[in-house]
């Protein structure tokens, strides 16, 4: 036999060890070198991230240490965000910090003052027009062609203008009024004890409505908190925004707005629908159908402008909101197509209720959570808000209804609703306002004379950050804990009470149309509790959904199933 073949297979062993020693012996050289490289990024990051003097006696701002080159702290922020930003928030207490997120310099400002003084700069100085343009284009669809984005510039102005109908009187207390009136009609039926979907509204159907009938007779729906609160104040609020017809001929129009929102930030990253990625095809499914319900709206309000019969579906259409109609004035002004209205209308309505109904569901889920600050909270409210229960007639009986409703007091004489709602602004929701330096700009940490300044260069990209200001503990003791009285204040001298929102932001002071927003959560929050008891399917405590991030109100993805029955103990009328 030949010798060879009897070595074969020792030479291929040896020959297999000395290829897995030199394999081991690449992966632990590949291995030391990123350590190497990672330790030496931080080193050199952290001493070049140190605040340096600056021009005229400002310092530049300093950035958070990081382990990746090029990437920098990308890694962090998106997989532990909060984490990251309370990190750098007690670190550095004068109040800003930078990040590097793919060798771009964004600088973060959590101090009051400082992020005030950003907000009212000029738009030369700092703006956030190209980021404004890109969300408009590849979120909402507006056309990206040359003359589309010149009627958009020219319009901006116009826009605003248009705004005041949500900000001022007589213009904001109608449209609060509209949607009050839509409201007492509708709480009756936040769920209606049907068994069969058919006979549901659309809220209880989209919220897996489930009628219990208990050992001692009594019926309780049990059924999806979420998107029964969502979805009922979409159906009761937005008649008073874009009139009853849209709502009633478009039931999935909001189903679209919320699968739209989910997909809001890959949306806004511009991938194409054919790649394989569920959560862009989804959104992108979704905004295709809600922006044609929308075009389809324009088109109607132009005809009906021009004399023209807009269809038997359309006949009321006068009761359109004035932000709208008035829209539709500067639309035929400078002659905007029917896709450009469709995506400054779908934005408008986005706006209009991805934040403002989830605060409400957050409102509602401490106040049930807790049943003697609920109690107070009736008894505030209850000279403002008067629930009653209709004499029976003819063995027949009737639902309680709402027949007093006064919004201004619950503005204006319910302290601890509005405080309730202040610290959901502040618990509850994260949202950033943002801007683009266009020039180089100092700013002061505070308004002491000698406060630090800080140098933000001209290209950089500058947030406030409000959620990390509202879990300052400098600012708020137990800052994480959600306390239902932490914004009244009351004299010693004679005892009177106000609110304070203080430093509480949140985006919302900058929110076009916070008036409105923050009087219709006091009256959908009002409106709950004076007419439905809410508790845990099966008892027990209540449990807080977990936060989700979104795009300003947090969401949850918990599906918190509770058992509604109508709240006992009403006076009749």
């Amino acid at each position: 036999m030949d010798s060879n073949v009897t070595v074969t297979p020792v030479a291929n062993l040896q020959i297999r060890q000395l290829r897995w020693q030199d394999l081991d012996a690449t992966w632990a050289t590949v291995a030391v070198a990123l350590l190497l490289l990672a330790v030496t990024t931080r080193f050199i990051s952290g001493f070049l991230g140190t605040s340096k003097p600056a021009q005229n006696g400002s310092q530049t701002v300093p950035m958070l240490p990081y382990w990746m080159p090029i990437i920098g702290h990308i890694p962090q922020f998106s997989f532990a965000p909060q984490s990251l930003l309370n990190k750098a928030r007690d670190a550095y207490r004068s109040g800003i910090f930078s990040l590097n997120l793919g060798s771009t310099t964004h600088n973060i400002i959590f101090a009051p003052p400082m992020g005030g003084s950003l907000m009212n700069q000029k738009h030369s100085i700092a703006n956030m027009d190209s980021v404004g343009k890109h969300v408009m284009t590849a979120v909402f669809g507006f056309p990206k062609s040359k003359a589309s984005m010149e009627r958009y510039d020219a319009s901006l102005t116009g826009l605003n203008t248009c705004y005041k109908h949500l900000t001022s009187e007589p213009y904001l207390g109608e449209m609060v009024q509209s949607t009050i009136d839509v409201t007492k009609r509708n709480i009756a039926n936040l769920v209606t004890f049907s068994e069969s979907t058919v006979d549901q509204v659309a809220w209880e159907r989209t919220s897996n409505a489930e009628t219990i009938t208990k050992p001692q007779g009594e019926q309780v729906v049990e059924i999806s908190m979420m998107p029964l609160i969502r979805d009922f104040i979409a159906a009761s609020a937005n008649p008073s925004l874009i009139g009853s017809d849209f709502v009633n001929n478009n039931p999935d129009f909001f189903q679209d707005l919320w699968d739209m929102d989910r997909g809001f930030k890959w949306l806004a990253t511009g991938l194409p629908a054919w790649l394989p990625i569920p959560q862009v095809w989804r959104a992108k499914i979704a905004r295709s159908r809600a922006f044609n319900a929308v075009r389809n709206f324009d088109e109607v309000m132009e005809k009906a402008a021009n004399g023209e019969d807009p269809g038997q579906d359309w006949q009321d259409l006068d009761n359109v909101g004035p932000v709208l109609t008035q829209r539709l004035k500067l639309y035929r002004q400078l002659n905007f197509n029917m896709d450009e209205r469709a995506a400054l209308d779908l934005c408008l309505l986005w706006a209009m209720n991805a934040n403002a109904n989830m605060l409400v569901f957050w409102m509602l889920n401490h106040i049930y959570a807790d049943k003697p600050l609920l109690a107070r909270l009736r008894e505030e409210i209850a000279p403002f808000v008067h629930a009653v229960q209709p004499k029976q007639l003819f063995g027949v009986p009737e639902p309680p209804r709402i027949d007093t409703f006064d919004h201004e007091a619950l503005a204006n004489k319910c302290p601890l609703l509005k405080s309730c709602y202040i610290e959901s602004l502040r618990l509850d929701s994260a949202t950033w306002s943002f801007r683009v330096m266009q020039e180089d700009l100092i700013l002061a940490a505070s308004r002491e004379k000698d406060a630090e300044k800080f140098l933000l260069k001209k290209g950089t990209y500058t947030h406030i950050a409000h959620s990390i200001h509202h879990t300052d503990p400098a600012y708020f003791d137990d800052p994480q804990t959600w306390r239902a009285d932490r914004h009244i204040k009351r004299e010693e001298e004679d005892g009177e009470v106000s609110v304070n929102m203080g430093t509480i932001r949140g985006g919302h002071s900058m929110c076009k149309g916070r008036a409105f927003a923050q009087k219709e959560a006091l009256v959908f929050t009002a409106a709950f509790i004076s007419m439905w008891d809410m508790e845990p399917v099966g008892g027990g405590a209540w449990k807080l959904p977990r936060f989700k991030p979104a795009t300003g109100v947090y969401t949850t993805n918990d599906d918190i199933r509770v058992s509604v029955s109508r709240r006992k103990g009403l006076p009749e009328a």
